[in-house]
């Protein structure tokens, strides 16, 4: 019993280990040349505002930024930025948000790029002394938050009620 115990216990450590490493070599994806020419892209006014953060559950960078005050989805300063992520191979997504009282739309581009890793990091050599997969590509998703002006001329919230009728079943167990 001790033995399968030991065996268990320094699987984990080993496991432990690995994750750690990996934790370790991903803020290098900020360092990836890719990561800041698409950072750039963006007009200086917003690069200022400009969210960054990494996934901790997968190997993604994420890059936020919001538009606000628009004359609606036409307005040129959202269709430029958005003619910068409409090509190259960026896979695009939309979701409108009527909720409130503001009309505004999410734009996300996503795309992945190869992953160049610093092989005289010590994260990196951990990883392969111990045979471990190195992911050799990462995604950037860009999200574009447009927000309209309340009182815009060329968009706004329309309400429109409609009736839905849901049949709902409920599974439960009886027992006696």
């Amino acid at each position: 019993m001790k033995d399968a115990f030991k065996t268990k216990a320094k699987d984990a450590a080993r496991d432990f280990n690995l994750e750690t490493a990996m934790r370790l070599i991903k803020p290098t994806l900020l360092r990836q040349p890719i990561v800041a020419r698409v950072f750039n892209t963006l007009p200086p006014r917003l690069r200022t505002s400009a969210a960054i953060r990494i996934a901790t559950f997968s190997d993604q960078v994420y890059i936020s930024v919001l538009l606000s005050n628009l004359d609606g989805f036409k307005d040129e300063r959202l269709v430029s930025l958005l003619g910068k992520f409409t090509d190259d191979g960026w896979n695009a997504s939309s979701d409108d948000w009527a909720g409130g009282d503001v009309p505004n739309r999410d734009y996300r581009f996503t795309r992945r790029f190869t992953w160049e890793h610093d092989t005289r990091a010590i994260a990196y050599k951990k990883l392969v002394k111990e045979g471990a997969p190195i992911p050799t590509t990462f995604e950037i998703s860009m999200n574009i938050s447009a927000w309209v002006k309340e009182d815009s001329a060329t968009c706004r919230i329309v309400t429109k009620e409609r009736e839905e009728v849901i049949k709902k079943v409920d599974r439960f167990i009886v027992c006696d």
